[in-house]
């Protein structure tokens, strides 16, 4: 008996294991596809289409080398460019989006950023620079949450795993960051807000401090945005709550139904 439990313990082991690799085996050739999209896009863009394109870079958390040498190359043009005209507020504005998308994609950015605050010529640039140098560690530890493939499922949009990885963080700081990308996005789907609405539920009367509170505040939000049909309960037990403590207060003012 205790043989026989022992196989059907081992087999359903592997069977989990084949049904998760299964699961997650387009997810290659779907990266590969989004990066070989973001070269094409950086190398052939300009204006308002490029900026497009490096924030939505910024927010994808890829940190492939080989695309990373492609949004090199057109920022270092970029910023020749903009020497050549700096009054070309068009042309600044892409060179800003593109510093913070290389900036986003690997410390490797750092020497070329340095470079920008101590060098550029543009006010401008020279404050982008310095404003995105402190974050370059946090952007590569966001990076390596957001491609995990633990939430992966096929048939989703590649951002969906990306932010439930960044809500199932320890750090308040990364969840908030995915809420502001979704909010950026124009909206998730179904299963980022059900993802929402649990850890609201968890953690809506053990506020730990103003990061933590921020957070919450920011899923109440993008709830009763994009959400309220199926998260009206959960806000109105916020807004009803009795519990006399400040932060849960604080909290109430961002659960609108």
């Amino acid at each position: 008996m205790k043989r026989a439990q022992q196989f059907f313990s081992a087999f359903f082991l592997m069977l989990c294991c084949v049904c998760t690799q299964a699961a997650t085996s387009d997810l290659p050739a779907r990266l590969q596809a989004e990066i070989d999209n973001f070269k094409t896009e950086i190398e052939s863009l300009r204006g308002q289409q490029l900026i497009g394109s490096a924030d939505r870079l910024t927010g994808a958390g890829i940190s492939d080398p080989s695309l990373y040498t492609v949004v090199e190359t057109k920022t270092k043009s970029l910023i020749n460019e903009h020497a050549e005209k700096p009054k070309d507020k068009l042309v600044a504005e892409e060179l800003n989006a593109m510093i913070r998308a290389l900036g986003s994609m690997s410390t490797k950015s750092r020497d070329l950023i340095i470079g920008l605050v101590e060098g550029s010529s543009s006010r401008g640039i020279r404050n982008r620079a310095h404003r995105l140098h402190p974050k370059l560690d946090w952007f590569a530890s966001r990076n390596v949450i957001m491609q995990k493939p633990d939430f992966y499922q096929p048939g989703q949009d590649l951002m969906t795993h990306r932010y439930l990885n960044l809500l199932a963080s320890d750090d308040a700081s990364m969840g908030r960051w995915g809420l502001e990308e979704l909010d950026r996005h124009g909206g998730a789907e179904p299963v980022v807000y059900e993802k929402m609405r649990e850890i609201l539920s968890q953690q809506k009367n053990t506020i730990k401090n103003d990061i933590h509170l921020d957070y919450l505040a920011w899923i109440c939000k993008l709830l009763s945005k994009y959400d309220a049909a199926n998260s009206a309960e959960l806000l109105k037990s916020i807004q009803n709550d009795p519990t006399d403590d400040k932060n849960v207060r604080k909290l109430k003012k961002y659960a609108k139904v």
